[in-house]
């Protein structure tokens, strides 16, 4: 995964959030792939959620969306005036 320009590994990634104090949980969900017009195939895996305080496992806290929120730095242009 990539985070600030940099590579890491998955398992470098969830021990980061463990000591953020997220809780690591399996979690199985789908993906949908249309066919046929209308008709949708489910696929189904199991993945980790970062879970932390009374969340929920869910597909909002699959661990790579947690960590882009809870690591990724924003580059922005800096102000020149100060």
């Amino acid at each position: 995964m990539e985070i600030n320009g940099y590579e890491y590994t998955e398992d470098e990634v969830l021990e980061a959030l463990k000591k953020k104090g997220y809780l690591i949980l399996k979690f199985e969900t789908y993906n949908e792939e249309p066919i046929h017009g209308s008709t949708f195939v489910k696929h189904y895996f199991t993945t980790k959620c970062a879970v932390k305080g009374n969340q929920l496992p869910s597909d909002e806290n699959i661990w790579f969306k947690v960590a882009e929120r809870e690591f990724e730095k924003p580059f922005f242009k800096p102000d020149l005036a100060n």
